[in-house]
């Protein structure tokens, strides 16, 4: 066993790191890894971002939105949160036991007076609350087990960015098991910070298996940068590997009800039809076909609509504030700043 310091807390990084390791790199020996994100929801390989964030409190916030390689739900990072990663070696697929590899972090948390334990859905617990979920990926005979410790985690922020929109949205993702969560720290037998933590529980995981530190190679690095810039940074890894969905939303404005139903695929708009009881459907059709084929973002919509002259706009809406109803659901276009009087929508 080695232990690797990814000496970054960019989200792109980290995941990079962990995917060269697992599948890119010539090492034999098992290693793991102990790092920190910057505030950033990281959603499973098979999820559907839409339903899994509230993209708006995201945005506001500055959260970064990413995925990962392995299955599992979404969960929220911060600087107060400790990720680890395992990557083990010549595996058995069919007798995979989660449980099992999480048994030297229990052992390890125990040490340090956490009563954690294993959950049936391989969580980790203490007091009946979860502070740790896990993920797994494989890839030949190498196996990736990765997951959360919340430590000194913002837990308003972790409730406010994983609350979702998914109402309104019909998908064959795979939904998120929301659980009641904790922090470590009020658990430890002696106060320490986040850093302090990771230090001792390094220490501990290391104590049965002595894991010396692998300092990556200028090879190393060089591929774990490429990895980040050119996948987990773009925009296609990130949402346009978004299961296809259907969006339905309604709205009540002042002369009539406006319904909006759209199809996505791949993270564009494949159709689109918006329509209201106000008479107003030349102008909404209008709407409608400048969104088709536009990537599913606030930035793209907008630009899409840029310019769009319409003579009878649908109850003064602005632009931004359709744009934000389409992407959030709950948003009242109505209430969004109004266009003057012959403006543009």
């Amino acid at each position: 066993m080695i232990y690797i310091e990814t000496d970054s807390t960019t989200p792109a990084v980290n995941l990079a790191y962990e995917e060269y390791f697992l599948k890119g790199a010539a090492l034999e020996q098992d290693l793991f890894m102990l790092w920190q994100n910057e505030p950033a929801v990281v959603v499973g390989r098979f999820q559907n971002t839409l339903e899994e964030i509230d993209a708006a409190f995201a945005a506001a916030h500055q959260i970064q939105v990413i995925r990962r390689i392995s299955g599992g739900g979404a969960v929220y990072h911060d600087l107060g949160n400790l990720c680890f990663s395992f990557i083990l070696h010549d595996i058995q697929p069919k007798i995979l036991d989660k449980s099992k590899y999480a048994r030297p972090l229990v052992e390890a948390l125990r040490r340090l007076g956490v009563d954690a334990a294993v959950s049936g859905r391989s969580d980790l617990m203490v007091g009946g609350r979860k502070f740790s979920g896990s993920a797994m990926a494989l890839h030949k005979d190498r196996l990736l087990f990765h997951g959360t410790l919340l430590f000194d985690t913002d837990l308003e922020v972790l409730a406010a960015v994983l609350r979702g929109r998914g109402s309104g949205i019909l998908s064959k993702a795979v939904k998120s098991v929301r659980s009641g969560v904790t922090n470590l720290k009020g658990y430890l037998r002696q106060p320490m910070d986040v850093i302090q933590f990771k230090r001792s529980l390094r220490e501990l995981l290391s104590a049965a298996r002595p894991a010396p530190a692998y300092i990556p190679s200028p090879e190393d690095l060089d591929a774990i940068r490429k990895l980040a810039a050119t996948k987990y940074e773009t925009w296609n890894w990130n949402f346009a590997n978004d299961p296809g969905c259907r969006i339905h939303r309604s709205c009540l404005l002042m002369d009539g009800v406006v319904e909006l139903d759209l199809e996505l695929e791949k993270g564009q708009i494949q159709s689109c039809r918006i329509t209201s009881n106000s008479g107003r459907s030349a102008a909404l059709g209008k709407i409608a076909n400048r969104l088709i084929h536009v990537r599913f973002t606030p930035a793209d919509m907008l630009g899409a609509l840029a310019g769009l002259e319409i003579e009878e706009h649908p109850g003064s809406i602005s632009r931004e504030g359709l744009v934000q109803w389409i992407v959030n659901g709950s948003e009242d276009p109505a209430a969004a700043p109004r266009v003057p009087e012959g403006g543009m929508l």
